[in-house]
């Protein structure tokens, strides 16, 4: 076999792997509360916001709240950075990040606003937000 095709299929052969495994450590997996507490690597958890349970420090840049699950576990939550603008009317958050001491350290939230993912009216149903077109004399 000629050299050029041997280091040609081994070269794709580490590209290949390389990608891979690149590709691979970028998936952050949903998983549930205990499950992320026992992972040592990023992940994903989502959950219900505990309204009482928020404080942002804005001399620090730090907020931290309370999420609970569908079972009614709780995680508190620490992030670092600007409070999304949303937050305040969000329902729950997606949190990426990891477990550190007892306390999900989030380096990214995505907040899920009711508002944005309700139905469409029923048909005959009215809309509060939408308004008849005037009807002007002819």
């Amino acid at each position: 076999m000629n050299k050029r095709y041997v280091i040609g299929i081994a070269l794709i052969v580490v590209c290949g792997i390389v990608g891979f495994t690149a590709f691979r450590g970028s998936l952050t997996p949903y998983v549930g509360f205990a499950e992320a507490q026992q992972l040592t690597r990023a992940c994903q958890v989502m959950g219900e916001i505990d309204k009482d349970k928020v404080h942002y420090d804005l001399t620090a840049g730090e907020l931290r709240f309370t999420i609970v699950d569908e079972q009614g576990h709780v995680l508190p939550v620490s992030y670092r950075g600007v409070k999304p603008g949303n937050f305040d009317q969000a329902k729950s958050v997606v949190c990426n990040g990891r477990v550190v001491d007892g306390t999900f350290q989030a380096d990214r939230l995505l907040v899920k606003c009711p508002s944005k993912y309700q139905g469409l009216e029923q048909e005959g149903e009215e809309n509060p937000h939408e308004t008849t077109p005037a009807t002007g004399g002819v």
